[in-house]
């Protein structure tokens, strides 16, 4: 899809950042977390682990990395437009993430989270992925940092904005998420 200099970097200023909060939350959100354990908001827990895992489905296959029929990760970035207008990695600048890239446990943590993407949250199926060694707060962390770093790598330190400078990855302590509203600051700090 061939986007325009304006919305190549409104996806920068405002919809990677507010996707970004939704990978991360679960991870720097943690100490506020901890602090509410017990409390009537424990769903707000739930939820930013589930959004994590969209997060998770959603930048992979961004990046050019998916599940195949069998459940294993591929590479296919050819294949990577379910929709006409589907934004992919390379579409912002960007360079596809490749398998290679990936350690082995990499690569296993990340196929695992995103079967539970796909399983437990995608679709709603009769099956679920590997509840007990892949439902950790460890794991989760873990599947952020991977992507996060995939991140780093093939998209902000490659893609350019109009003047050729690389697009700084968003402080999300002070990035306030789409459209701005004043309510609704982005991670790495409680909400009081």
């Amino acid at each position: 899809m061939a986007l325009t200099p304006g919305q190549k970097d409104e996806f920068f200023e405002a919809h990677l950042p507010h996707r970004l909060c939704l990978l991360m939350a679960f991870r720097d959100r943690q100490p506020w977390f901890k602090e509410r354990i017990g409390q009537k908001d424990g769903d707000l827990l739930r939820t930013s682990k589930d959004a994590t895992l969209i997060s998770i489905r959603l930048f992979a296959n961004f990046l050019g990395l998916k599940l195949n029929r069998s459940c294993q990760m591929v590479g296919d970035f050819a294949s990577r437009k379910d929709w006409p207008n589907d934004v992919n990695v390379i579409d912002l600048g960007g360079a596809p993430a490749r398998l290679d890239d990936l350690t082995a446990d990499d690569r296993t943590t990340l196929e695992e989270l995103l079967k539970r993407a796909d399983k437990e949250l995608a679709h709603l199926t009769s099956s679920f992925a590997d509840q007990l060694k892949f439902n950790s707060a460890a794991i989760m962390v873990r599947g952020i940092d991977i992507i996060e770093r995939l991140l780093r790598e093939k998209v902000y330190a490659v893609a350019r904005d109009q003047n050729g400078r690389p697009y700084p990855f968003p402080t999300l302590e002070k990035q306030k998420t789409i459209y701005g509203h004043e309510c609704e600051v982005v991670g790495g700090y409680p909400l009081t």
